[in-house]
């Protein structure tokens, strides 16, 4: 379908169901959206949602310009995607960018983060300086006399692009490249328009304000951007990871469309468990431990993820432990109250109830769940000084465990600063052995960082392994 967008003609069409996480395709310079073949987008749709390609100008039956005169710029392209989302009425889209498509991507990512679910960068580049150039095959290919006509000469760099220890596939490469030709309309402007644009500053040193969760995907042996550029890209994108596809080159070869399907699925993922891995691999990357939180619960109230730690109940060792008390006179306070069913269930025993969160999102939801609960946004490591020495009660259920090791000893203190003379700190965490290292989040705790609530003043009344966690108490 033609839609118009960003003051342009945009030829697009969608694979998948409308109302699921969408997925944006960017292909490289010259390449229309047929690069994406119509079976891996089918595939890709039915693993993450819906999944949008479309012709970059010059390409297909996107806007054309002469040859040689290419009215864009790569900013340009960058605003055509944004403009993209719009038409189709998506908020935040998981953009999957290769070579070219790539650097667009990182663009969006930049200037458009607001609108950047996740990145998936493949056989893309840094632009990092010092950066290993093209292998000396593909240097030989770029110096050669082009020999026979256009057809033929892209069929013959498809062939340089590709990794020369698994067979090429010709037949796939002739595929793609008839289509191409069918449906543009002017192909010599297409494969050389977007090398003549109007170059842009190099945006590597704005790559750290990246704040969506990004894997880059690079081939063992990509001779145009050898594997150093992935490293480089990975290193230089707080949080991102790097996984490298074997045995391909600058290409999109089907023998690695699971693996690239698998990992733009996991970007894309509505397990809000699996996303909150990536979000807080991002925010401590960057130095900020409690930054994920919000943006995952704000993720769950827009349906991108299931609502995380959406507890209808108590959590059954604090029901067991305060069945029959009242809390009559007496202040409790929650810690990391998430969406307030703790909280709630405190003041239905009579608590004069405080509870606090550091999402503004988890505690908009929990005033609406709990009218009862004097609820707050704050963070645990800045809290208010009237807090201190204040509460009868204080609950910390999983939060400090959900914070890296960096600030365990830090957050454990804070929590008991809560605590008011011979009230009690009830706690409980996932439990680990000594001397093993977590893969988190959560970073469950050992037995000797449990004792870290253990400060000034603070004492242990009883400490028990219960399965998998463990169940402590404390007073001062």
């Amino acid at each position: 379908m033609i839609v118009h967008v960003n003051g342009v003609e945009i030829e697009a069409d969608t694979f998948g169901e409308p109302g699921r996480a969408a997925v944006l395709l960017l292909a490289g310079a010259g390449s229309s959206k047929d690069f994406w073949r119509p079976e891996f987008c089918r595939r890709l749709a039915d693993a993450a949602g819906l999944v949008i390609r479309y012709d970059m100008r010059d390409t297909g039956q996107s806007v054309g310009y002469p040859l040689g005169e290419p009215g864009y710029t790569l900013i340009g392209l960058a605003d055509d995607a944004v403009a993209l989302l719009d038409h189709f009425g998506v908020e935040r889209a998981h953009l999957v960018g290769i070579s070219m498509g790539g650097a667009v991507a990182q663009l969006i990512g930049i200037d458009h983060g607001d609108r950047v679910a996740s990145l998936t960068l493949i056989a893309t580049s840094s632009g990092a300086e010092g950066l290993p150039g093209p292998t000396e095959r593909m240097r030989a290919h770029f110096a050669a006399k082009p020999v026979g006509d256009l057809f033929e000469q892209q069929v013959a760099a498809w062939r340089a692009f590709a990794a020369h220890s698994a067979p090429f596939d010709e037949a796939a490469a002739r595929e793609v490249i008839a289509e191409e030709h069918a449906r543009t309309k002017n192909i010599e402007a297409a494969n050389s328009n977007v090398h003549a644009t109007e170059r842009v500053d190099s945006w590597y040193d704005r790559l750290p304000q990246i704040t969506a969760p990004t894997t880059v995907l690079h081939g063992d042996e990509d001779p145009l951007f050898p594997i150093e550029h992935g490293e480089s890209l990975a290193a230089t994108i707080p949080g991102a990871e790097l996984r490298t596809l074997p045995r391909v080159g600058h290409e999109l070869p089907a023998r690695a469309w699971d693996a690239v399907i698998a990992a733009i699925a996991d970007q894309a993922t509505t397990d809000w468990d699996r996303r909150a891995d990536r979000l807080a691999a991002q925010a401590v990357a960057v130095g900020q431990p409690t930054a994920w939180f919000d943006r995952l619960y704000a993720e769950g109230v827009r349906g991108d993820v299931n609502m995380p730690w959406n507890r209808q109940k108590p959590g059954l060792a604090l029901e067991e432990r305060l069945k029959g008390e009242s809390g009559q006179g007496k202040r409790g306070l929650v810690v990391g109250c998430g969406l307030g069913v703790d909280a709630g269930f405190l003041a239905s025993l009579g608590f004069a109830t405080t509870a606090f969160d550091v999402s503004e999102t988890a505690i908009e939801v929990a005033r609406e769940r709990h009218p009862g609960v004097d609820f707050h946004v704050a963070d645990l490591f800045r809290l208010p000084e009237q807090w201190l020495w204040a509460f009868d009660l204080v609950v910390e259920i999983f939060t400090v465990q959900a914070l890296p090791e960096s600030v365990r000893a830090e957050a454990s203190a804070a929590v008991a600063s809560l605590l008011a003379p011979d009230g009690t700190l009830f706690v409980v965490a996932n439990a680990r052995e000594e001397g093993t290292i977590p893969d988190g989040p959560p970073w469950p705790l050992t037995r000797s960082q449990l004792d870290g609530f253990a400060v000034k003043g603070v004492t242990a009344v009883s400490i028990e392994r219960r399965d998998s966690q463990w169940i402590g108490e404390f007073t001062r």
